[in-house]
C-alpha cells in the first residue's frame, strides 16, 4: 500500500470512528443484564459495556473510585479528573483517565489492594 493509499485508509478509519463516539454519546445507555461475577452490560447505541457493580461493602474511598469508573464508561464524562474517549481504528472504545484519578484501572487495583478490596481486572 502506498503513502496516499495509507492516508486515505486512515482517514476514512477516523471518520468511522468519530461517528461511532457521536454515535454513542447520542445514544441513551440502557441496562442489558447483570453478571455473576459482579458486572453489569449495558447498552449504548452501536456499544456494548461490561462496568463493575459498586461493591456496597467495601470502603467508600473504593465506591468512589468505582463509581468514577462506571460513570466515565457508561456516560464519556469521568466526574474526577478531565477524561478522554477514544475509538481505536480496530474499533475499540477507550475512555482515558488522568493518571492520577481514582477511577483509573490503575489506581482501582492499587486501591484494592491497599484496602484489601478483593478486584478482578478484566482483560
Amino acid at each position: 500500500m502506498n503513502g496516499r493509499k495509507a492516508k486515505a485508509r486512515r482517514r476514512v478509519l477516523r471518520t468511522r470512528n468519530e461517528q461511532l463516539v457521536d454515535a454513542i454519546r447520542a445514544a441513551v445507555p440502557v441496562l442489558q443484564r447483570r453478571t455473576e461475577d459482579g458486572h453489569e452490560v449495558w447498552q449504548r447505541g452501536p456499544l456494548t459495556l461490561a462496568v463493575p457493580v459498586v461493591p456496597l461493602d467495601a470502603p467508600a474511598e473504593f465506591q468512589d473510585a468505582v463509581t468514577a469508573y462506571r460513570m466515565a464508561t457508561l456516560t464519556m464524562d469521568c466526574p474526577r479528573c478531565t477524561n478522554e474517549v477514544k475509538v481505536t481504528e480496530a474499533g475499540t472504545y477507550i475512555v482515558r483517565h488522568e493518571a492520577e484519578c481514582p477511577g483509573h484501572p490503575d489506581r482501582l487495583v492499587e486501591l484494592g489492594e491497599r484496602l484489601g478490596v478483593d478486584i478482578e481486572r478484566k482483560p
